[in-house]
């Protein structure tokens, strides 16, 4: 399955829980298993489990991609021929338009040699039904707007926050109240003019 976005393109599709399937292939079991992840720290410290949890395995290879425009990646083939199995992983990703998530698909060798076709193919299904086993989440790309305000002007701009589904991140101060206020990123310019509209209290 692919996952369109939305006509705006502030937005980006991720997974909000695991997935995982089982994969065979002329004796070979292939395990693979998705997660979604929030930067390569977490990444590696999966990758790290998954080598001790399998340590029987023949390989444990891995893809992920990250970042709203999937441009922070990396794959590795664990042993398996250059290009055949970590490489086809992270294209099923791309393929499938996700980011911000790592796929893991642990092989059992069966006792036949697939041959680089046959990896590519068993890898890159592996990787496509763990992926379609979670559940896909559209997220947004925001911006932060701080906010300076009097007190007295606070129904004026908490219509505003109301009015355009934004949400609040930070508010205090005692003279006056200091917000920060998380805006869709393509949102920032019409939210700005509204704040601003009766001088000048956000930027």
């Amino acid at each position: 399955m692919h996952y369109a976005l939305s006509k705006m393109t502030d937005s980006y599709i991720t997974i909000s829980s695991p997935g995982e399937a089982v994969y065979k292939e002329k004796g070979s079991k292939f395990l693979s298993f998705a997660f979604h992840i929030e930067g390569e720290d977490e990444a590696d410290a999966l990758r790290k489990e998954f080598k001790k949890k399998y340590y029987d395995a023949t390989h444990v290879v891995y893809a992920f991609r990250l970042g709203a425009e999937g441009e922070r990646f990396r794959a590795a083939d664990d042993g398996e021929p250059s290009g055949s199995s970590g490489l086809p992983v992270l294209n099923t990703i791309k393929s499938k338009n996700i980011t911000d998530v790592i796929v893991l698909v642990v092989r059992y060798f069966g006792g036949t040699k697939l041959g680089i076709p046959g990896l590519i193919d068993a890898y890159s299904q592996a990787a496509a039904l763990a992926l379609d086993a979670a559940a896909p989440e559209e997220r947004l790309v925001t911006e932060t707007v701080s906010v300076s305000v009097p007190y007295s002007q606070m129904n004026y701009v908490m219509r505003i926050v109301k009015d355009q589904d934004l949400q609040i991140a930070e508010m205090g101060g005692s003279v006056d109240c200091e917000m920060k206020i998380l805006v869709r990123k393509n949102l920032k310019d019409k939210v700005l003019e509204l704040l601003n509209k009766n001088g000048r209290i956000a930027e």
